[in-house]
């Protein structure tokens, strides 16, 4: 699974100045045969690193403490196989981190040298934006997290995702005489209107209570990870949401349409459109 560095390790790979860092950028081999080549490729370029390091003068101790971690991960049969995936490797005594960016975003690179090579890396990254994608529905509300390559759900405790379970509601009202109790969502003390019921106008107030208790729930979330966000679902309910938002990363843009059988992939690749030419 694609999977940059956050802001946190991005510094400190960046920052870190010791000599004899190894870097290694392995573009993902094509399997033409039973054999995984991009296991092998690793294995002959930990060999070919081996070689780089006492080359330039580190210790063998150290040069062995460096390339432990990613041996082991050549022996690791639950990290194999990578699927179009390029395998990233940041090396050193004292630092180990790997990272499987896009395939086709790097070339092969090996370099010892002091501190890391991350620019290719950096480069990766510039054109990539991430987001998140809410997909609203009286039922089944789902908050996602995507970039350019991927798109995946976020799990919130206690998110508001049915509306009926949300407010209480044991059916939706179906009444068209004057009532003087008001349905639970709408509080204690409240009287429903007299008169003819209007069903539309009603079920619109209560996603807009249902809505406003997403928005709360999600607003502390979103607002500490500043991404854009994008709403989908069929269109009378995105105006609704609009109302109740207080995220100001909300993207004027939307996918429109029943979400509840569409697939993350076809979600990803409508919200890459809307996010690649938004200024967010």
């Amino acid at each position: 699974m694609i999977n940059f560095p956050n802001q946190q390790e991005l510094k400190e790979l960046e920052a870190f100045s010791e000599p004899f860092c190894l870097t290694i950028y392995a573009p993902f081999i094509d399997p033409n045969a039973a054999s995984n080549p991009n296991r092998i490729e690793l294995k002959n370029l930990l060999r070919e690193a081996e070689t780089a390091l006492l080359s330039a003068g580190a210790a063998s101790r150290d040069v062995k403490k460096t390339l432990r971690p990613a041996r082991l991960l050549v022996e690791d049969h639950e990290f194999w196989p990578i699927h179009h995936e390029s395998l990233l490797l940041f090396m050193h005594p004292k630092l180990f981190r790997y990272y499987h960016i896009p395939d086709h975003a790097t070339p092969y690179i090996l370099t010892v040298e002091t501190g890391f090579n991350v620019e290719p890396l950096l480069n990766a990254m510039e054109n990539n934006k991430r987001y998140f994608v809410l997909a609203l529905g009286h039922k089944n509300v789902r908050l996602y997290e995507g970039d350019h390559y991927q798109l995946k759900p976020v799990q919130l405790k206690d998110f508001p995702a049915d509306m009926k379970q949300t407010l209480n509601i044991d059916e939706y009202p179906n009444w068209r005489e004057s009532h003087e109790i008001a349905p639970s969502y709408m509080g204690k003390g409240s009287e429903a209107v007299h008169g003819q019921y209007n069903v539309s106008q009603t079920d619109k107030d209560m996603l807009l209570e249902f809505f406003r208790r997403i928005d709360k729930r999600i607003h502390n979330f979103l607002f500490r990870q500043q991404r854009p966000l994008i709403i989908a679902g069929v269109s009378y309910l995105l105006p609704i949401y609009r109302k109740a938002n207080t995220y100001p990363s909300l993207l004027p843009g939307a996918i429109t349409g029943n979400q509840d059988n569409a697939d993350l992939q076809t979600i990803g690749e409508k919200a890459w459109q809307l996010v690649k030419g938004s200024k967010a």
